[in-house]
């Protein structure tokens, strides 16, 4: 769960410390889980050298993520058990930083998700498609918005095409198909004059996703 809910800010923080993304690799990595316990000591460093970094929760969620992975390799001098009860509160304290209501809505279904799914608990690539997911459906919904809704009407207005496009990406299917669908989508089922640029840019922040 750690390492899923500190990747929803990677689009938030514009350089991720060294020390936070060498972590990544190892919590994806079973037989690396040890290795989380230097990583957590190379995070601590950084946030002690860099006081003036913002949000500071940020680095605190990545430390107790390299804990509870570390944790979870049964390896001696295990840290505090109850760390994993940290991991919405300090997401939730790094979001407030940005005030960004996408990112929010990210979180808060991500840590729903995984209270509710032992699945997603037990499946970091579960966890992640579901991550995707989310964040092709914030995109249709903050970006794309061909009827420009998204300000006063049910959050759920594009869900349904959320599937064809997250589809799409999994299949590594190029911008021009992504946008091809966007586009037949605005032109025959809303019956509109569709904007292929705007397509094609919303095409691409799926594919770089």
């Amino acid at each position: 769960m750690g390492g899923v809910i500190l990747s929803c800010f990677d689009d938030y923080i514009p350089n991720i410390p060294l020390e936070i993304s060498d972590l990544y690799p190892i919590i994806s990595n079973k037989n690396r889980w040890k290795e989380a316990h230097n990583q957590f000591t190379q995070i601590r460093l950084f946030l002690l050298a860099h006081p003036s970094f913002k949000p500071e929760a940020y680095l605190l969620l990545a430390e107790t993520a390299a804990k509870i992975t570390y944790n979870a390799s049964n390896e001696p001098a295990p840290f505090d058990a109850d760390r994993g009860y940290w991991i919405p509160k300090l997401a939730m304290q790094a979001a407030e930083y940005f005030k960004d209501e996408r990112l929010k809505e990210q979180l808060t279904s991500t840590i729903l998700l995984f209270k509710k799914n032992k699945k997603f608990k037990e499946s970091l690539i579960a966890a992640k498609d579901f991550l995707l997911y989310k964040k092709i459906d914030a995109i249709l919904w903050y970006d794309w918005d061909p009827i420009g809704i998204n300000d006063d009407f049910p959050r759920d207005e594009y869900q349904s095409y959320v599937p064809g496009a997250y589809n799409l990406k999994k299949a590594g299917t190029g911008k021009e198909e992504i946008a091809a669908y966007l586009l037949n989508i605005e032109t025959e089922r809303m019956g509109m004059n569709g904007g292929l640029d705007n397509c094609l840019k919303i095409a691409e922040k799926i594919i770089n996703l």
